[in-house]
């Protein structure tokens, strides 16, 4: 059972560079008699002319958002809004957030969208891989999710400080305890608005393997080899500084978290059921 954790909802998300928000709050739970936190991220990026939201965020932290956006936002409107893909962390504040921004577009692989939402299907515009949206000094690139839990997962990139969103890749636990059920990337309470390298210590293999092994169970039957590749060709095509999935900490530590998350993957793997 997890909970909202009030002082992990601050109305004022942290800048992680110029134009880039991190926005949301944190869901409490006990993980073998000790309290633990995890992330339900998003992220606002904001160009002179256009401005993104990057997942919605959980519907418990709905007043949060919605004053993170207002304080963010400073008198501007959102124009867009991008779950990366249609789960309630990344989908489920869409109706209000629609409400709130009545001309805000819903944008990425919303090909089942309509279903879900229906009475907004006039707002949904399809963007895929390899398209982009011109906010204004900045370009916010709509990318392949080379790990997913749904078909119609997406990242994105924005150009401007160089921040990859990953929705569910690159999380991690950190050395908390957790028990065999357990598939969030936990940390401890005041561990909320770090970033990876303002941690005690980086995550091990072991830790990185844990949750990926049950957050994504796919990962035990699936070589993810070449989708490493894709992710290091699309760091060499663009100058990625920072990492910003939706389920944990915020990685500074780019190429460090990369070897990492790699390795846990193969260990999932290899460590499969025959």
């Amino acid at each position: 059972m997890s909970s909202v954790v009030p002082g992990c909802e601050p109305a004022v998300g942290r800048v992680l560079s110029e134009g880039v928000h991190w926005l949301g709050g944190c869901l409490s739970a006990n993980a073998e008699g000790q309290e633990v936190h995890y992330h339900v991220s998003s992220y606002l990026v904001m160009g002179s002319e256009a401005t993104v939201l990057v997942d919605t965020g959980d519907p418990a932290h709905r007043e949060t958002v919605l004053a993170q956006l207002d304080h963010a936002l400073a008198g501007r409107t959102l124009d867009f809004v991008f779950p990366t893909h249609p789960e309630i962390p990344h989908a489920g504040n869409l109706p209000v957030l629609l409400s709130r921004y009545p001309s805000a577009v819903v944008v990425g692989n919303v090909r089942d969208y309509f279903l879900h939402f229906p009475e907004h299907a006039h707002r949904l515009r399809s963007m895929l891989a390899g398209d982009s949206l011109d906010l204004g000094g900045r370009t916010f690139h709509f990318l392949p999710a080379y790990i997913r839990d749904l078909e119609n997962t997406l990242w994105g990139y924005d150009s401007g400080a160089g921040v990859m969103f990953v929705s569910d890749g690159f999380s991690f636990i950190h050395d908390v305890p957790v028990s065999a059920e357990d598939d969030e990337p936990v940390h401890l309470p005041g561990q909320c608005r770090l970033l990876s390298s303002e941690m005690p210590a980086p995550p091990s293999v072991e830790q990185a393997a844990y949750g990926t092994g049950r957050a994504l169970y796919w990962t035990k039957f699936v070589d993810v080899g070449v989708a490493f590749q894709g992710i290091e060709d699309t760091l060499e095509a663009f100058s990625v500084n920072f990492i910003g999935p939706a389920h944990g900490n915020v990685i500074d530590d780019v190429e460090g978290m990369l070897k990492t998350s790699l390795a846990a993957h193969r260990k999932v793997y290899e460590g499969r059921p025959l």
